[in-house]
């Protein structure tokens, strides 16, 4: 993956040669609206290359002549709220008319063009849900408006008025009214906000530009000398839609006022591509990309998640719309020159990253709608590897089927059925460590402290006052490729460690007495590994009351790579980690959000 020509390539291996595939599974909009998904999202890819003058495969044609058949015979759903599932597909129309105007116009005959702007206009009749969705509404009136077509300037105006609602600074927004910063920040808010001010000018315009030069000084850090991206939060199905922000940098021109050079941005969303060419996300047969995320894994979609709904990740081929000179094609890739500790209170994040891996030590973050699957798992889990990836739950009874790595849970005893944190109450994220308050069942309190040593390695502390008698579990990294036929672990009194090709997985405790043990967990549990894998557990059963528990997570992916040596002290007033080059205190007297760093 070096030139325009293999990123074409690439394409014509992902694009399905029509819409049989749509069979696959279902999801919770009508087919009619999953026809129209699958019909428009590879147009971000297949109109950029068409306009920049390659010439398209037959099955990319096949997409061209779909929208001039339905634009010409009005063979298009009606736009209503019940179906407003449309307007997210309307964002490729908007780029495109916005950016190509004419061009694109000329697709269709006068009369087929005035239907479809006086369809695109019925978008503004409907109801949207809060979030990010009123980009959609904005696009769509401003490229009718530069093509002088009739628009709402009323609905534009107060579309910018609501997105500007879900700022809450620094350069990041909330996707709506709640707690979540992930992708759609990057891939939704400061996509669609570079691709408006590139063919608007106003007010509105210079703040998404510089918010989104901003917010690229923390992004940078969710991907990994390896080129993958952080595995976390909603809608990963959408893979290397992860690097769509970086796409619209380059094609909007805006990365000539940023501080990265072309060549760093240029490594940014090349080794994620290439990443992404290596992983079997591409069915076989019909020739489109399975739900999932690193494979085929039906368990971890959104009920949004139709078969045509991972070809959003074509949003970062709008690169095909530049021509083979252009100075990306022809720059060298350059590295990035990261620190190796941040901290991000914008999606509440501590980031370590080395050679091998980036991890995010997340305290913030949850998921608080019931639509969503796999919240829980997607969202807060204490840690997340771009090496190690994360679990999703098979079930709730016994810990081979709940997703124990990287969280505390707890069960009734004789139940055998598991709760963790889900819901959190308060946060907060310094330099050396970030703090959550959360509940199980209303009933057991915890305060979680999240203290990092390097990428491969934290610590985790628990405050927890439950009112009655309570197992706990709690996990490390899941390693992938482990099977208890073939591979090994060691445990001790105070450590679990398992080890395959994958690398090794430990846990060791530092506070309370628990005993160490590994919980095997089933195939295609793992995001990235659709093989069997493990989890290395301290398990304990308290009783009511007060408690400290107290741990050492580590992962590595070489197996020979030793731990760092971390020593904890503790009084009632505070904690004390000394660790390798540093000592950190933590005071347990104050109100959480005053606590601080001694």
């Amino acid at each position: 993956m070096q030139t325009k020509a293999d990123l074409l390539q690439w394409l014509k291996q992902m694009v399905p040669g029509d819409l049989k595939y749509l069979d696959q599974s279902g999801a919770a909009y009508l087919p009619e609206i999953r026809e129209l998904e699958a019909i428009l999202r590879p147009l971000w890819a297949i109109l950029p290359a068409y306009f920049s003058g390659e010439p398209l495969t037959t099955s990319e044609q096949f997409y061209l002549n779909e929208l001039k058949r339905r634009v010409e015979t009005g063979d298009l759903p009606a736009i209503t709220t019940h179906n407003r599932q449309i307007a997210v597909e309307l964002g490729v129309i908007a780029y495109a008319l916005g950016t190509y105007r004419e061009r694109f116009l000329n697709l269709f005959f006068a009369k087929g063009q005035k239907q479809f702007a006086a369809w695109l206009n019925t978008i503004n009749d409907i109801e949207f849900p809060a979030g990010n969705w009123y980009f959609f509404l904005a696009l769509i009136n401003a490229a009718l408006r530069r093509n002088h077509f009739p628009y709402s300037k009323e609905k534009l105006t107060d579309a910018l008025d609501k997105i500007e609602t879900f700022y809450k600074g620094n350069n990041w927004y909330t996707d709506g009214s709640n707690e979540q910063s992930d992708y759609y920040i990057a891939f939704a808010f400061h996509f669609y906000g570079m691709i408006y001010a590139s063919f608007v000018d106003d007010d509105a315009a210079q703040l998404f530009r510089q918010r989104a030069l901003g917010f690229a000084h923390d992004f940078q850090y969710w991907f990994d000398d390896q080129g993958r991206s952080l595995p976390f939060g909603r809608s990963l199905t959408y893979r290397f839609a992860h690097v769509s922000f970086w796409s619209a940098m380059v094609t909007t021109g805006l990365y000539r006022d940023s501080d990265f050079s072309l060549g760093q941005i240029k490594g940014i969303i090349l080794r994620n591509f290439r990443f992404w060419q290596k992983q079997p996300i591409v069915v076989p047969a019909e020739h489109n990309l399975a739900i999932g995320y690193g494979y085929a894994q039906q368990v971890m979609a959104e009920d949004y998640n139709a078969p045509g709904s991972p070809m959003w990740a074509f949003k970062s081929l709008i690169l095909l719309g530049l021509p083979a000179d252009h100075a990306f094609w022809q720059v060298k890739e350059a590295s990035l020159e990261k620190w190796h500790h941040v901290a991000e209170t914008g999606p509440g994040f501590l980031i370590d990253h080395d050679d091998q891996q980036v991890t995010a030590l997340s305290a913030r973050q949850y998921a608080n709608s019931p639509q969503l699957y796999r919240g829980t798992e997607k969202y807060s889990k204490f840690a997340y590897s771009t090496y190690f990836g994360f679990n999703v739950s098979r079930g709730q009874s016994g810990l081979s089927q709940f997703a124990i790595d990287s969280t505390l849970a707890f069960s009734i005893p004789g139940h055998d059925q598991y709760a963790t944190r889900h819901v959190i109450d308060d946060a907060a994220v310094f330099s050396e460590y970030a703090v959550s308050k959360w509940r199980v069942w209303h009933d057991i309190q915890v305060v979680s402290y999240l203290i990092p040593v390097a990428a491969n390695c934290h610590v985790r502390l628990h405050e927890i006052d439950t009112p009655y008698a309570v197992m706990t579990a709690e996990g490390g990294f899941p390693l992938a490729n482990w099977n208890h036929k073939y591979n090994q672990s060691r445990i001790s009194e105070t450590v679990c460690v398992a080890y395959s090709d994958h690398g090794q997985s430990l846990i060791k405790s530092l506070a309370g007495t628990r005993q160490p043990l590994l919980v095997p967990q089933g195939p295609n549990t793992n995001l990235y590994s659709p093989e069997k894998n493990a989890i290395p557990v301290l398990t304990a059963t308290l009783t009511a009351g007060q408690h400290v528990l107290g741990c050492l997570v580590f992962g590595d992916p070489n197996t020979k790579k030793q731990i760092a040596e971390v020593s904890l002290t503790m009084s009632d007033k505070a904690f004390e980690l000394k660790m390798p080059g540093r000592l950190v205190t933590i005071s347990r007297a104050t109100p959480l959000k005053r606590r601080r760093k001694n």
